[in-house]
């Protein structure tokens, strides 16, 4: 027996090979007398098979294509491509360079003896180190009709709750033909890229142009120029005055058709670039912290596809060309972000272990938008190491605190250094602005337990006000700025509810401190500024003010419905990742 996917019986594994393996027996490949006759569709799910011929009894019943390889191409199967290849095998790169004519359906690559490759309908290899997900996603089988395209959401494979369009061929053909996506590819390009610079502009202009003139363009194309667009809308509709009159149709109905030609793509049982980069943008707003009810579907599916896309891979294994390597390691980077920062927003586990993935950091090339997602990224992977060695299932030490308080003061040293320099532009205040506060976020949800046991060192108390405080201040300058309208979309992602609602606990706990004026003052100005944004977490931490108020002996408005007793309400109410927090005394 041996579980090493991927490799003989009869070689040794790799030194670098994954020590979360079962261990490798190490014995003489055993002698197999008989021939295997599953077939392919039974061999992949690894499900026992009749054997019936010409279609077996699961396929039958399943509608699927039953195809049984002759003894050959089985026996190839098997082998693999073992690093001494046998006479008449092609070399990796040349099986990644075949055409669709060339390829056989369910050929196998084996990639660095860690999973494999199959290929796939002429695009990306998609990479297998585990099929399970996929083929539950195939094996389910169920057709959309035109006039009911969410029917299979309920089943929560592609995770998008919306209701039915009925987008006909000719209602595509208006999408693609309306001025309006011009207008909103536009400015996306000019108020959204900067963000997450997961598309090129120029290619989806190509590929617009492509479908304009009844060309054939690149797989899922439409889905990502309709994702684009809604979040051109959104981004428009949250600048209020500027994109005002860009726009027509509203935010909502393009994510109805981002989400039907998402799925019509294949995605997620067949995705490819183009669909996981549509998938994430419809998924992002899910980033927003204090959503009442958070749906984790859509992340969920969209961590799943990229894996078995093989995005959580090094794409240099893949043979790729520098700048699909370049690409592939942004679009990446992006979706671990926002898995990171959904789990703060909800209090919900990683997705994505660190030990998952080999992807290398981005290269930021001097680009603006580059040196943003680089600081997302390096914060966010900090907060997900927080998970595991504070807010995971192993006790946290002393030692644990100190190795990541200083690494954290590290990167806000190293990112926010060369974030301020005269003559800037907009944009690139608003990006200066952005970094700072990334490397804020990090800093208080690091510090923040001070306030669940006093067994927490006492710097973290000054070092999460400060945080808070600047970014807090960031905050109502992107807000209170005009010329940063535009950019609003963006900055709401960064939500200024938690660290005031840190600030209030922090008053009731620590009454009467020679902070407490200052922090009075930011909170009331947070409150005049944004609780008539109609956001339910304004209303919530009403009572968490009160509370805080009468605690230091400060006059308590009589405004507001008070829906938790006053006596009972604290951040870990409406904070999950603070709750979460189970250690009163730490190990030293």
């Amino acid at each position: 027996m041996a579980s090493y996917r991927g490799a003989r019986h009869d070689e040794h594994p790799p030194s670098d090979a994954p020590r979360f393996l079962r261990l490798h027996l190490d014995r003489p490949r055993l002698a197999r007398n008989r021939e295997v006759q599953a077939c392919e569709q039974c061999r992949l799910r690894k499900i026992r098979c009749d054997q019936s011929k010409p279609h077996c009894e699961r396929c039958k019943v399943n509608s699927r294509p039953c195809v049984y390889r002759p003894k050959a191409a089985t026996k190839a199967r098997q082998v693999g491509l073992p690093e001494g290849q046998p006479s008449g095998t092609k070399p990796f790169h040349d099986h990644i360079q075949q055409s669709d004519g060339e390829r056989e359906e369910g050929q196998t690559i084996r990639l660095n003896q860690h999973g494999h490759l199959k290929a796939n309908n002429g695009l990306r290899l998609r990479y297998y180190s585990s099929s399970s997900w996929v083929a539950s996603v195939e094996e389910s089988d169920v057709s959309m009709p035109l006039d009911d395209p969410f029917a299979l959401s309920s089943q929560g494979l592609l995770g998008f709750n919306n209701p039915s369009l009925g987008l006909s061929t000719g209602g595509i053909d208006r999408f693609i033909q309306s001025n309006e996506v011009d207008r909103l590819i536009s400015w996306y390009s000019q108020y959204c890229h900067f963000w997450f610079p997961l598309v090129e502009i120029a290619e989806v202009m190509t590929s617009l142009q492509d479908l304009r003139r009844h060309k054939r363009s690149t797989p899922g194309a439409t889905a990502i120029i309709s994702a684009l667009c809604y979040t051109a809308s959104c981004s428009a509709s949250a600048s209020k005055d500027v994109g005002s009159s860009l726009s027509s149709i509203p935010s909502s109905s393009w994510r109805n058709v981002a989400s039907q030609l998402l799925f019509d793509s294949g995605y997620p049982s067949r995705p490819n670039l183009n669909t996981i980069r549509a998938a994430f943008l419809l998924a992002a707003p899910s980033m927003t912290e204090g959503a009442s009810h958070p749906d984790p579907g859509p992340v969920c599916v969209l961590v799943r596809a990229a894996q078995s896309l093989g995005l959580h891979r090094e794409p240099m294994l893949f043979q790729l060309s520098a700048h699909e390597a370049d690409l592939s390691r942004i679009l990446w980077w992006s979706i671990r972000v926002l898995d990171t920062t959904y789990a703060v927003a909800h209090g919900l586990p990683l997705l994505i272990h660190p030990t998952s993935t080999d992807v290398r950091m981005i290269d930021c090339e001097g680009k603006l938008e580059r040196k943003l997602l680089k600081t997302i990224i390096r914060s966010g992977l900090l907060i997900s190491r927080a998970f595991h060695d504070i807010y995971g299932v192993r006790q946290p030490t002393f030692t644990d605190i100190q190795r990541l308080d200083e690494e954290s003061e590290r990167i806000s040293t190293e990112e926010v250094s060369d974030s301020k320099h005269p003559q800037m532009t907009t944009l690139e205040r608003f990006v200066a602005m952005s970094r700072r506060m990334s490397c804020c976020k990090m800093l208080f949800i690091l510090h923040q337990p001070y306030l669940r046991t006093p067994q927490w060192p006492q710097s973290s108390r000054i070092k999460a006000l400060n945080a808070c405080q600047d970014y807090i201040g960031g905050f109502l300058t992107g807000v209170n700025d005009p010329t940063l309208s535009p950019y609003r979309w963006v900055l709401d992602h960064f939500d200024v509810i938690h660290p005031c609602a840190i600030i209030l606990q922090d008053l009731i706990q620590h009454p009467g401190s020679l902070e407490s004026d200052t922090l009075r003052n930011l909170v009331e100005t947070c409150f005049s500024t944004f609780s008539n944004d109609s956001h339910p977490d304004w209303t919530r931490l009403e009572a968490l003010r009160s509370k805080a108020w009468t605690a230091n002996c400060w006059n308590v408005d009589e405004q507001g419905d008070l829906s938790i007793p006053e006596g009972d309400v604290s951040l870990a109410d409406w904070d999950p990742l603070f709750a979460s927090f189970i250690w009163e005394e730490l190990l030293i």
